[in-house]
């Protein structure tokens, strides 16, 4: 394989909003990472090159210079020399990366329905290809999915379907550019995460994939065990460097791997069940119940109970309250006894808005998605399949409505603008607390989010 690699974002991002409207799909958390940083670290590349919406770059590049000491990491640069390229919303679990690029051929590229997937090519061709790829994810094309957001949202008649193949437009497009350049196409059956529900689905596989990729097992030396913690299964337990477990708790790894990154903190009584996942630096308070299948990312502060749920770097959900079946993103803070529901009382499958429409999931368990920076009060009642928008609020007496958009205020009876101003100082006073600077490059962000939402006519 190449030397050089480079990890490709695509335009199914507005599947993802809000999660994705201020970061690539690829830097989603899932297991114990991001998915870009699982793909980097199977195939270990001298170099690579992260390919985004130019937007998200001069932010994205500052993280990944900040967090990726192992390899050099260009954001948006241009591809060089021979270079092996991977769809970002890959999953990959197993051997299934392996499988997929194992057999590409010099100059070729694997595509699912006109959708590239990995593409292995020369100097020349890679630098084509990446021009290709770049072509669906301009601001330009964001501010023209915004606005076909906006008018899905507002349309009082159902989108028609059919007047198009999509797939059939798609392959027509990649192979006019393998024709030209000389490249072969094959299809492919690799899985792709194509909405913001199947990150968690597919979380409790992901760190269960993730444990058996990790070399070392059992408890660092420095970790702190007290006495009174009971452990279940410790062979499928890892515990990392200065981390302190409180008398009281229970890690119950019988019906999947528990991971606790160093420097976490569990105080008395909690009750951890695997697969889980406890990021770098996280508090567990007293009496919490982490459910299976639920990811922290680092620096989180979290209480009550949580289960099947994914939360981003530096959220907060410190008090007692129920978090089922959900993706919270980063900067959140979710005020005591918040609640959501993530099973209707007919047990029927759950609709959830997606890009300017409500669509069917297929899941029966889904409870919240909620943009990073976004605010949730006391006591809030959260329905099943609600999505809460980037740098949101949401204040009501009963349940919240099943979509607040991204930069308001949801004050009975009706949403309000939230002022950008305000939202960035907010978001400054939230990071400084935690030792995260605001830099220019993230006001500059909001800025231009902020722009998008305006645009848009307020349904992003």
């Amino acid at each position: 394989m190449p030397a050089n690699l480079c990890i490709f974002e695509d335009d199914r991002y507005p599947n993802f909003f809000p999660l994705s409207l201020n970061r690539p799909v690829f830097d989603l958390h899932i297991g114990t990472q991001a998915l870009w940083k699982r793909l980097a670290i199977e195939v270990n590349p001298e170099e690579l090159i992260l390919l985004c919406r130019p937007y998200l770059a001069p932010v994205f590049a500052e993280a990944v210079q900040a967090g990726d000491g192992e390899r050099p990491v260009r954001v948006n640069e241009n591809a060089e020399g021979e270079m092996l390229f991977l769809n970002g919303r890959l999953l990959a679990l197993g051997s299934e990366l392996a499988d997929c690029i194992g057999d590409l051929p010099e100059n070729g590229v694997l595509h699912k329905n006109g959708i590239a997937v990995a593409a292995r090519l020369d100097g020349e061709r890679a630098a084509s290809f990446a021009g290709y790829l770049s072509q669906s994810i301009t601001d330009e094309d964001v501010v023209k999915v915004m606005q076909s957001i906006r008018e899905l949202s507002t349309s009082e008649t159902p989108r028609r379907t059919g007047d198009y193949d999509e797939a059939a437009d798609r392959i027509r497009s990649i192979e006019e550019w393998a024709r030209t350049n000389g490249a072969t196409l094959q299809q492919t059956g690799a899985v792709l995460l194509s909405y913001y529900w199947q990150f968690i689905g597919e979380n409790g596989r992901c760190i269960v994939d993730d444990f058996k990729k990790i070399p070392l097992r059992g408890t660092a030396p420095e970790a702190e065990l007290f006495k009174g913690v009971d452990v279940i299964r410790e062979e499928d337990i890892i515990i990392g460097s200065e981390v302190e477990v409180r008398s009281g708790t229970v890690l119950d790894a019988s019906e999947g791997p528990i991971i606790i990154a160093d420097r976490v903190k569990i105080e008395p009584n909690a009750i951890l069940y695997g697969p889980c996942y406890i990021g770098e630096s996280s508090i567990i308070r007293g009496g919490a119940k982490i459910g299976r299948e639920t990811s922290l990312g680092r620096e989180c502060r979290i209480g009550g109970e949580v289960t099947g749920t994914i939360i981003a770097s530096y959220s907060n959900k410190q008090h007692e309250g129920f978090l089922g079946h959900s993706y919270v993103g980063s900067w959140v803070n979710l005020g005591a006894g918040c609640n959501n529901s993530d099973l209707k009382n007919n047990y029927s499958t759950i609709r959830a808005w997606c890009a300017g429409e409500f669509k069917e999931t297929g899941r029966r368990f889904l409870g919240t998605v909620i943009g990073d920076h976004a605010k949730v009060a006391i006591n809030t009642r959260i329905n099943t399949g609600t999505v809460i928008g980037y740098n949101a609020n949401v204040v009501v007496a009963g349940f919240t409505p099943k979509f607040v958009p991204s930069f308001t205020w949801m004050l009975e009876p009706e949403f309000q603008e939230y002022d950008l101003e305000k939202a960035a100082e907010t978001a400054e006073i939230m990071m400084d607390r935690r030792n995260v600077t605001f830099t220019p490059a993230i006001a500059e962000l909001f800025r231009v989010i902020y722009r998008f939402w305006r645009q848009s006519g307020n349904t992003v």
